[in-house]
């Protein structure tokens, strides 16, 4: 098994410099009341895989001048977890779009297909239910490696995720009728 320490120049780290967008962590905010246009949450399992792929993401909003605010929010547990959390998030602050993030990596049991049909099946039931488009970032690979390259500099998922998002809110401020 490959650690991930072993592969730290693959990950990618903030690059603040082109953002003019206004980030926000949920666990630091004090009740205030701001309106956020994309929430990102993460869990803190496969912290340094999740923070990967959340840098990937930031740095290509910044990169294509997205202008507007951001919250972000490290959930306690895994990818199990993220779905009643982000529900609890959302209904919270009502953005137009979310983004969850974790990854399951496959191990020598059953767990991992459950898991995955299980997390990929409440984030789906979740975004009809709110209403909110939920970019389902939960990556589900077969190695740390495959995990590494996703969410590092070589395929760098956070990137896709961002021009997803994007061309979301492009429609949605076009047809929305809010």
């Amino acid at each position: 098994m490959i650690s991930i320490t072993e592969n730290i120049n693959n990950l990618i780290f903030h690059d603040k410099s082109s953002a003019k967008y206004e980030l926000f962590d949920l666990n630091k905010l004090n009740n205030e009341s701001i309106n956020f246009e994309i929430i990102i949450v993460y869990s803190s399992y496969n912290d340094k895989l999740n923070q990967s792929l959340l840098n990937g993401y930031l740095n290509a909003l910044g990169t294509n001048n997205y202008q507007g605010n951001i919250a972000q929010v490290k959930i306690p547990g895994g990818a199990f977890e993220l779905p009643l959390l982000t529900e609890k998030i959302i209904k919270k602050y009502q953005p137009q779009i979310c983004l969850v993030i974790g990854c399951i990596v496959k191990g020598d049991t059953k767990h991992y297909d459950f898991l995955s049909t299980t997390v990929t099946d409440a984030i789906s039931n979740l975004s009809m239910q709110t209403k909110i488009p939920i970019l389902n970032g939960v990556l589900t690979v077969e190695t740390q490696q495959q995990a590494v390259d996703r969410v590092g500099a070589k395929l760098n998922k956070g990137l896709e995720y961002a021009m997803v998002t994007l061309d979301i809110l492009e429609f949605l401020n076009k047809h929305d009728s809010k």
